[in-house]
């Protein structure tokens, strides 16, 4: 692999088919005010012909929906996480299966995180309510509209357009992250120059820490016509970043990956909007080598950890359904989130983290250092105290003491205690049927390895409750 610490770039023919039979002299004939106008959107809400047809018209770009703005970051955006710099929304995306609120959940917490996707699957979720679909944190994609209105002495005579998909998948125990790019949807008609078009691609890549070196594999794309573009629609480009250069305790490593695009119009063509990149596809990217979770092999530095996409997608779900093994921690979590008042300790404004993506919660791994453990004991010995108070024997019925937060969060039990600006008595203690107890302890811990969740502040994850 090459270092991919400067900036990639790679010329590809691009923009959108031109139309069949169509000379090189009729695309772009001889005029002293032959313009271009380029767009880069979100998927239109109507047809190609019918936008030609109506900018032919006399209808702005604007009117029919041709502008640089994407739709509004959604109330419930998913958000990229990591350390602060490299955090933000995520606009106009949306994660997982259709559900609650508009946001489309990931699959069940003893399912396998989804490491796949296929073309089909990216753009039947990109193409209506959002530009970018986020299964999992082991695969996401996002979908653009490239588009160009071509003018002669000041009117529209010519129209094209092509979506590009660019799908990033992690396989299990891997550490290359793979970018599959696609062009579809291919439009052109009326006088156009598509043909003769070359669009540039430049990689960029902010690490925390700063200078981590991002290894390269993969194809690179040669400059290509439109027809064989059709032909060959597809390149892939993968990274990986090496163990060894992250932050403690986990060899921690984060990155975005931009890639935007740059149009090269053939001579004699000027861009009236004219944009120095066109930003395209923007990954959070994350990169460990913890001992807790699978894949650490402390012999072999070249392949141990594992890489993800940085989200924060993937709740844990349980089901308070009746053949649920979970079953009591799942209804002591609904009591906790619908109904605080009815928990104990008694806190009359008691409002439990992990809620939703927003009030996240974090991992608190007490095999990392002795400070961890110590306040993972303290969670447990908080919660104990709470339990034993209403029932002093409830060990000897069967029972276990559940709490919530988990005892395996910075947001548990003893969290007033570690942190003393946090509220007090800021958790739900009961006890519960051990069996079911200990279910629900073993899926948590299927939830943090399967969705390599790390210990700390850059990673969070919520619980969602299903019936």
């Amino acid at each position: 692999m090459r270092s991919l610490r400067h900036t990639l770039t790679i010329l590809l023919t691009a923009m959108a088919l031109a139309l069949l039979g169509t000379s090189a002299a009729q695309a772009a004939p001889h005029s002293d005010a032959m313009t271009v106008d380029a767009y880069v959107t979100d998927a239109p809400t109507q047809s190609p012909g019918t936008i030609f047809k109506r900018l032919k018209a006399g209808e702005t770009p604007e009117a029919v929906g041709l502008t640089q703005r994407h739709r509004a970051i959604k109330s419930d955006a998913v958000r990229r996480i990591g350390p602060a710099s490299l955090r933000g929304d995520v606009p106009n995306a949306s994660a997982g299966e259709a559900g609650a609120s508009g946001v489309r959940l990931s699959p069940t917490v003893t399912d396998v995180p989804k490491r796949t996707m296929t073309l089909a699957e990216c753009k039947a979720h990109t193409a209506s309510d959002a530009s970018m679909w986020i299964a999992s944190r082991f695969a996401m994609c996002e979908s653009k509209w490239f588009a160009a209105n071509w003018h002669q002495n000041g009117k529209v005579v010519g129209f094209s357009q092509m979506t590009v998909s660019a799908i990033a998948t992690v396989s299990a125990n891997s550490r290359d992250i793979k970018f599959d790019y696609y062009f579809s949807d291919f439009y052109a008609a009326g006088i156009n120059a598509i043909d003769a078009t070359l669009v540039g691609t430049s990689v960029n890549h902010p690490t925390v820490p700063d200078g981590v070196t991002l290894g390269q594999g993969g194809l690179n794309p040669t400059p290509t016509t439109v027809a064989q573009l059709k032909a060959n629609p597809h390149f892939m480009i993968s990274t990986n970043a090496a163990p060894g250069q992250g932050l403690a305790p986990d060899d921690g490593i984060w990155a975005v990956w931009n890639m935007k695009f740059v149009p090269e119009w053939p001579p004699g063509w000027v861009e009236t909007n004219p944009l120095a990149e066109w930003k395209f596809s923007s990954f959070g990217l994350r990169w460990d080598n913890s001992p807790y979770l699978p894949n650490y092999k402390p012999t072999d530095v070249l392949h141990t950890g594992g890489a993800a996409l940085s989200y924060d997608v993937s709740p844990l779900r349980y089901s308070t359904a009746s053949t649920a093994p979970e079953r009591a921690v799942a209804s002591h979590i609904k009591t906790a989130f619908t109904q605080p008042q009815n928990t104990l300790p008694t806190n009359p404004s008691k409002h439990v983290a992990g809620q939703s993506a927003r009030d996240p919660l974090h991992r608190l791994q007490k095999s990392i250092n002795q400070t961890n453990l110590n306040r993972y004991n303290a969670n447990r010995r908080e919660a104990v105290k709470v339990c034993t108070a209403v029932d002093p024997n409830y060990a000897s019925k069967g029972l276990e003491c559940d709490e919530y937060p988990f005892a395996s969060t910075y947001e548990g039990s003893a969290q007033s205690i570690y942190e003393p600006s946090k509220p007090k008595k800021n958790f739900s203690a009961l006890a519960i049927n051990g069996t079911e107890n200990t279910a629900g302890g073993t899926q948590l811990a299927t939830y943090y390895a399967n969705n390599r969740i790390i210990d700390g502040p850059n990673d969070e994850f919520y619980v969602v409750i299903i019936p």
